[in-house]
């Protein structure tokens, strides 16, 4: 497999990181020396960017979410990529959206109990659907509303959570949309097709630098939804504990905190790390112009595991 040259492709400009168990605990706290290690970054000239499976309503309830943007870039991606938030002004950006007719289906199917997300807001059905949502992720019981027929504006739909879904009704869904069974409920998610990290960085970057710009990006992730953004950027880091499925799709994993590994990083590290890690049988670069979603984030790979990298400096 040909590796381009490192003088062939663009400077490292951004560093992508997952949320939850990537940047924060298990309680949504930022873990210990990754405020100044983030600061580090933007001084270096990387701008950190955040890629979250996140609700926009759940991201808000965060501590990080005030973060100055001389620290963490202003627009987030939430909802695996569908969703653009902008922290200084509140707006919400769909990259992709559902049809409002999936909120009919799910009704004629039989689901009661479901929460949409519209225009960054979430709207549940039925009390219980609220309830249940907000004990899934752990959310104040303030950011649902509760409306038994809710009707999101167009292109504002971008995802549903239904809890008491047939699994005739989830095939159904499945047919025509993205869909997961998640949490403790096994409730049914469902998002617009083709949502992922990895294509909605990609489109993100294209509306602010022109062209998809994944070759000029280092990732960070530790979870399965983190696999294809990973695989498909410059240089994809899995972090300390991660699963198997994102270790695969990595090019390094490591061993120790994620701010150890970031002390002293910058442009030229993670250009070299890249670099080095390119070889035949590891490199998982996406071409530019190839689809940026290998689908790594919905089936493991085949690719080895990568050996784990020291949390030191090198």
């Amino acid at each position: 497999m040909a590796v381009a040259a490192a003088g062939s492709l663009p400077a490292v400009r951004y560093a992508a990181f997952d949320l939850d168990g990537t940047l924060l605990d298990t309680r949504g706290r930022l873990r210990p020396g990754l405020a100044d290690r983030l600061a580090e970054l933007a001084a270096s000239g990387l701008a950190p960017l955040v890629v979250s499976g996140r609700a926009v309503r759940s991201f808000r309830e965060l501590a990080l979410a005030r973060l100055p943007s001389s620290v963490l870039a202003d627009e987030v991606l939430l909802g695996d990529g569908a969703v653009v938030l902008r922290r200084s002004t509140g707006r919400v950006t769909a990259l992709r959206w559902l049809p409002a007719d999936v909120l009919r289906t799910l009704a004629d199917g039989g689901a009661r109990d479901f929460v949409a997300e519209a225009g960054g807001e979430l709207v549940a059905s039925s009390r219980r659907a609220a309830l249940l949502y907000t004990r899934m992720y752990a959310l104040s019981r303030s950011v649902v509303t509760v409306d038994a027929h809710p009707t999101p504006a167009r292109d504002e739909l971008t995802a549903v959570t239904a809890f008491d879904a047939s699994e005739d009704l989830a095939r159904r869904c499945a047919a025509r949309h993205d869909t997961d069974r998640v949490g403790p409920f096994g409730a049914l998610l469902i998002r617009p097709r083709g949502t992922c990290k990895a294509s909605g960085l990609a489109a993100h970057l294209a509306q602010r630098a022109g062209r998809p710009a994944l070759d000029a990006v280092a990732a960070f992730g530790d979870a399965f939804n983190d696999a294809c953004l990973l695989a498909a950027c410059r240089l994809g880091v899995a972090v300390e504990g991660a699963d198997e499925v994102c270790a695969r799709c990595a090019h390094v994993r490591l061993d120790r905190p994620l701010a150890d590994f970031l002390s002293g990083f910058g442009p030229e590290r993670a250009a070299r790390l890249s670099q080095a890690a390119a070889s035949p049988g590891t490199a998982r670069r996406g071409r530019r112009g190839a689809t940026p979603c290998s689908g790594a984030h919905r089936r493991p790979g085949s690719q080895s595991t990568p050996p784990a990298v020291s949390g030191r400096p090198t």
